[in-house]
């Protein structure tokens, strides 16, 4: 592979890297075209180095490190305690609770930190599960007649609480008062959508559920639900509209003249064959074919000869046990 170097100008005062880059080069012979990558040396500019990430990632890896070492003082001191107790497995068990309890609260705080409020719990928390900590270790030390082995092993613990605490005040933004409030409404809204989402898939699913296995008596109280709420539909679609105010006319002589009210033309859907022989098997199981003809009649269908007959093949449909009848 060909290599070229790029002529480039060096700045005084700037590191600079060697570094591997690419070009096309193109080659043709016969009108046919051939391409491929060249590698060619160039020099980059090298950033100045960040003193402060460095510092923050030392610091941050100096936390992790204590932590572990809390967490493993803390339980080998407790397991040692709560050893006469319980079986050493049980013990040493219970001894990774005490850090962790605390070590939870430092991630709920953390994810808390753009707002204060939400993140007090968690804060007070965090201190009271160190005291217990604390507590249990200098008990260790006690039960052991070293008093002040156990003081300053349980400061361990504090110590590495409080270089977390350091850390998440150093992250934590101070937010402005209507700048949080945006902040926390966006997420009230996104909540929302979450948890309504969340509702509908589980109405929907257990609707799905119901119309599989309901069997009659779902498909009896659908009938009802559906006809009371055409019902409704149709009680709401009835009433009167108001009346229709009249424009003012342009002369004088006009505008002491009012027009009439419009009637409002109200269109009534009736409610289908099918829904009338669903609802009337619903309220009797044992309704006649010439109760069902009678009921559809009633519901506003005019009579045709063969309306007898589609009665009867509707009510089959909606109940088959009545071929038996």
């Amino acid at each position: 592979m060909d290599e070229a170097t790029e002529p480039q100008e060096r700045l005084p005062g700037v590191r600079y890297e060697k570094v591997t880059r690419y070009c096309t080069e193109t080659t043709v012979i016969d009108g046919v075209p051939s391409t491929r990558r060249v590698a060619y040396q160039a020099w980059e500019p090298v950033p100045p180095r960040d003193w402060d990430e460095l510092i923050l990632r030392g610091v941050t890896g100096l936390a992790i490190a204590v932590t572990v070492i809390a967490v493993v003082a803390t339980t080998a001191s407790v397991g040692g305690l709560l050893e006469a107790l319980v079986p050493s497995t049980v013990a040493y068990s219970m001894g990774v609770v005490f850090t962790s309890v605390w070590l939870a609260c430092l991630g709920v705080e953390w994810l808390n930190r753009i707002n204060p409020d939400r993140a007090r719990p968690a804060r007070i928390a965090g201190w009271v599960a160190l005291a217990i900590s604390m507590g249990a270790v200098f008990a260790y030390g006690h039960t052991l007649h070293q008093e002040y082995a156990g003081g300053f092993g349980a400061c361990i613990d504090l110590l590495a609480k409080g270089l977390w605490a350091l850390l998440i005040g150093h992250h934590a933004v101070p937010l402005d008062a209507g700048v949080a409030h945006w902040v926390t409404e966006q997420e009230q809204k996104l909540a929302g959508r979450e948890l309504l989402s969340a509702r509908l898939l589980r109405l929907n699913r257990n609707a799905a559920y119901q119309r599989a296995v309901g069997g009659r008596e779902f498909q009896a109280a659908d009938a009802i639900l559906n006809s009371a709420e055409t019902a409704r539909a149709l009680d709401a679609s009835a009433a009167p509209a108001p009346p229709v105010v009249p424009e003012k006319q342009k002369e004088q002589k006009e505008q002491k003249e009012q027009e009439e009210p419009v009637p409002s033309v109200t269109d009534i859907d009736r409610q289908s064959i099918a829904g009338v022989v669903r609802t009337a098997i619903a309220h009797n199981p044992k309704v006649s074919d010439a109760d069902l003809v009678t009921a559809v009649k009633e519901a506003g269908h005019p009579d045709r000869p063969n309306l007898a007959d589609t009665v009867r093949r509707t009510a089959l449909r909606v109940d088959p046990s009545r071929k038996a009848s």
